[in-house]
């Protein structure tokens, strides 16, 4: 699982029935990657054994699952934020963070 400088987990949005790390990217890429509501995206973490996709942003902004389309959850309770800089090993999880329009396995 991604955290932020001070071990913290980000809020989230998240998506089902995700086939590959690839196309978790590329789905929050598009939400809420383009600025939905303001939302900083950060990266994502893509549960394989689950197949399912959690798209991260920055604490500050209230939000909830229909924010995008498509999504089963959002969570905006938890308190991460800034750059992706430290992962916490989870069920075989993989954190990816986003510094630039290119993704990089954190």
């Amino acid at each position: 699982l991604c955290n932020d400088i001070q071990s913290n987990y980000y809020p989230f949005i998240r998506y089902p029935s995700v086939s590959s790390a690839e196309d978790c990217g590329n789905m929050c890429s598009m939400c809420p990657g383009n600025n939905q509501g303001g939302l900083v995206l950060r990266g994502f973490n893509y549960f394989g054994l689950f197949n399912a996709c959690e798209c991260l942003v920055d604490v500050g902004i209230s939000f909830d699952k229909t924010v995008c389309e498509d999504v089963v959850a959002a969570i905006d309770a938890n308190k991460g934020s800034g750059e992706i800089v430290n992962t916490t090993p989870y069920q075989g999880v993989q954190c990816w963070k986003v510094p630039s329009p290119s993704s990089s396995k954190a």
